[in-house]
């Protein structure tokens, strides 16, 4: 029984921060929230909404916690772009989602609220946002509008550990960074999109996060569950067991060292605080306020 929990707490970590639901598969779901901890998290989007407002900017790349993985030192699972301009309401969240019901990919603009009350509801609500320095606002901004692009760099086929230069599967995360190649890489390209993405974000040292599994059966039971593959990652790294996947934190890592003057605000709900903090530092575990942070009531 123990070596069954540690498997699906691994589970957890490769499926990029998606909620659990039966027979292994990894979907979405809005957290099971009393009535006020539903006002504190409306609230907290709309913290989140005024800081978005407050930045001058009309896009913003945004990454938020779900699935607790603090015990593989993981905060954020999902990253989207964020978008003033979206077709859907201010600030919608444009993003690969996986439609469980569907079963299959899909790009949705989701509001900023429901994006962020998709997580665990036992653990603090954290969300991290990049704003960019002109012109690579803009550039990101025009990409991620782009209904055409967006579809073009969608994969038909979902794996939650995607390996990141691979076209077999794709993730949530990864169609973000192929994203952003087609923003800044002036790529013209009429076909095999995702592959000439790939090839700019290697050529521009893009260092996707490398996850330990620590377990050969994890690897081997992995060929039995619903959207987690091996048969995309190099042989070398399946017997190291590695899988080197886009998470937010890769994605950060890169923008952080191409735009020296990208700013990041980092927020979190926990019980009826809120923290916002500035910087590429972190907000201390369990939502702790720093002696520079600002601390809200989310009531």
């Amino acid at each position: 029984m123990k070596i069954l929990l540690i498997f699906a707490q691994l589970l957890c970590l490769l499926f990029a921060g998606q909620a659990s639901a039966s027979s292994f598969l990894f979907c979405d779901h809005e957290a099971a929230l009393t009535a006020t901890e539903k006002n504190q998290a409306l609230n907290f989007s709309q913290v989140v909404k005024n800081v978005l407002e407050k930045s001058g900017k009309e896009v913003a790349i945004v990454s938020r916690s779900g699935t607790d993985l603090t015990r593989f030192h993981i905060r954020y699972s999902h990253s989207g772009i964020a978008l003033k301009k979206s077709e859907n309401t201010a600030w919608s969240v444009r993003q690969l989602y996986y439609g469980c019901d569907d079963q299959k990919p899909s790009i949705f603009d989701q509001g900023l609220a429901g994006f962020l009350m998709t997580h665990d509801d036992d653990i603090p609500s954290y969300v991290s946002v990049l704003l960019l320095p002109s012109p690579a606002s803009e550039e990101l901004e025009q990409t991620a509008l782009n209904n055409k692009t967006s579809l073009q760099l969608l994969g038909s086929e979902y794996s939650a550990n995607a390996y990141a230069f691979s076209t077999i599967y794709q993730n949530c995360n990864q169609w973000v960074v192929e994203l952003l190649a087609y923003a800044w890489g002036n790529i013209n390209a009429t076909d095999n999109f995702r592959t000439n993405a790939q090839s700019w974000l290697k050529a521009n040292d893009y260092k996707p996060t490398d996850i330990d599994t620590k377990y050969r059966y994890v690897i081997w039971l992995g060929h039995l569950i619903p959207l987690l593959h091996s048969n995309d990652h190099p042989p070398e790294n399946v017997d190291n067991k590695i899988f080197q996947v886009s998470m937010p934190a890769s994605v950060e890592q890169f923008v952080k060292k191409r735009y020296d003057s990208v700013s990041r605000v980092e927020m979190c709900l926990k019980d009826n605080r809120i923290v916002i903090h500035h910087g590429w530092d972190s907000i201390a575990d369990g939502c702790i306020a720093g002696p520079d942070d600002e601390v809200l009531s989310a009531s």
